[in-house]
């Protein structure tokens, strides 16, 4: 592939749209060998639901390319093949050394930093391009690595909570978070923001990633809310969490206590848009009632190629996709071209030509620009929310966190535009 492809990767995917109406000559006009990348995703366990959404992203992506590929006459295809990962580091590793073995370069995921941090070293050693579509630890912000995410880290997530928080009035937070990567890294984030804006962190709680009864920590969080309402202001403490699918636990053992369900909540990307936790009544009524906020990588609905595209992953789902499935549609079509427009085996050229790609690629996600560490470079967040109606729970877009410039932020509640300072 010549390099004014890159040129074309704007227009990439409104092509797509077209293919259907382009004549084929009925003879291929390029060489016809499969395009094959990997995946691996968190397809099971505690990450399951981004890692369904993943995967139906990606399935559509592989469609719609496909099409365009056949639209133009060309005999190539573009195959995924994805790996489960089971939401857990180590198997992650394995299911990495699986592609690798079939010859597999390219490789989209991992979704979790954790597993991120679990692979790296043998991807580089390897000469193995990761492409993440989810992990955003800022611990794995390192220039010049096999790693390209996405996603912004968690230093803008971490901004937003902190503003969000205090802009709703909220001067005093207790965290509960994962014992892990991520979530000590977005703890931190939130902490370091926080008090910035003269706001108190009052020592948290965190539980071990492979527990699987988090009763004793639920009553040491509750034991330090009550504590805090008894020094602070009503109204004005919150409990952060930073979790997973463990969220749906966390939220049915907490319901049992008054005082938790006496202050407001916040989430994280991993609770956002959870599959588990709205399909469980007792923890979607407990987030319902305490008011709970998420945020998550945000994107634009008046996006051109989303509204079109949009719409298709949803419908296959059956539910609103975590915005981590919108960028996993585009890392196909990145990772592709990537793959046509590089030397094989060649770590240099293959860093090379994702870097121009990027630079120069509008997907349904938005613009895909990458900063020096190989991470997303501009962001919003859509903040959600749970909310009851006709009997029953859904997820509910509170509002969007913009960064127009100079880190000075603003929130769309509804046609409300607020500066938060």
């Amino acid at each position: 592939m010549k390099r004014t492809a890159c040129a074309l990767m704007g227009i990439l995917l409104i092509a797509t749209l077209w293919s259907g109406c382009i004549e084929s000559t009925g003879k291929a006009t390029s060489e016809s060998e499969d395009i094959t990348i990997g995946a691996v995703l968190p397809l099971t366990g505690n990450l399951a639901s981004i890692g369904e959404a993943s995967q139906t992203a990606l399935e559509v992506s592989a469609e719609d390319i496909n099409s365009y590929f056949s639209g133009l006459g060309s005999g190539k295809n573009v195959e995924i093949i994805v790996k489960d990962t089971k939401s857990d580091p180590e198997t992650a590793l394995e299911q990495l050394k699986e592609l690798d073995e079939m010859g597999i370069k390219m490789v989209i995921g991992p979704q979790s930093s954790n597993e991120a941090e679990a692979v790296m070293e043998y991807a580089t050693r390897n000469g193995i391009i990761l492409l993440s579509t989810a992990s955003t630890a800022p611990s794995l912000a390192i220039p010049d690595d096999n790693l390209f995410r996405l996603v912004p880290d968690d230093t803008n997530q971490g901004m937003v909570l902190a503003k969000l928080m205090t802009d709703e009035g909220i001067s005093t937070v207790i965290p509960m978070y994962r014992n892990d990567l991520w979530g000590n890294g977005l703890a931190d984030e939130v902490e370091k923001s926080f008090e910035a804006l003269n706001g108190t962190v009052l020592e948290g709680v965190t539980y071990e990633t492979k527990n699987s009864n988090l009763s004793a920590e639920v009553e040491a969080l509750n034991d330090k809310v009550v504590a805090a309402t008894s020094e602070h202001e009503e109204g004005s403490i919150a409990v952060l969490l930073c979790s997973y699918g463990e969220v749906t636990e966390i939220f049915t053992l907490a319901r049992n206590y008054p005082a938790l369900s006496e202050v407001n909540w916040y989430g994280t990307d991993g609770v956002a848009l959870n599959r588990g936790l709205i399909s469980d009544d007792n923890a979607t009524g407990f987030a319902a009632a305490t008011n709970l906020k998420a945020p998550i990588y945000g994107y634009v609905k008046a996006n051109d190629l989303y509204q079109v595209i949009g719409p298709k992953i949803e419908e296959r789902l059956g539910r609103v996709p975590e915005s981590y499935a919108l960028t996993a549609y585009d890392a196909l079509w990145i990772a592709t071209f990537v793959n046509l427009d590089s030397i094989p085996n060649n770590d240099e050229s293959v860093k090379m030509a994702m870097d121009t790609i990027t630079e120069k690629n509008y997907g349904i996600s938005g613009w895909t620009i990458l900063n020096e560490n190989g991470d997303r470079e501009y962001w919003n967040y859509d903040i959600w929310t749970v909310t009851e109606g006709n009997g029953s729970y859904q997820w509910e877009l509170y509002g969007k966190v913009f960064l127009p410039y100079k880190n000075n932020m603003f929130i769309m509640r509804g046609e409300e535009l607020t500066f938060l300072k």
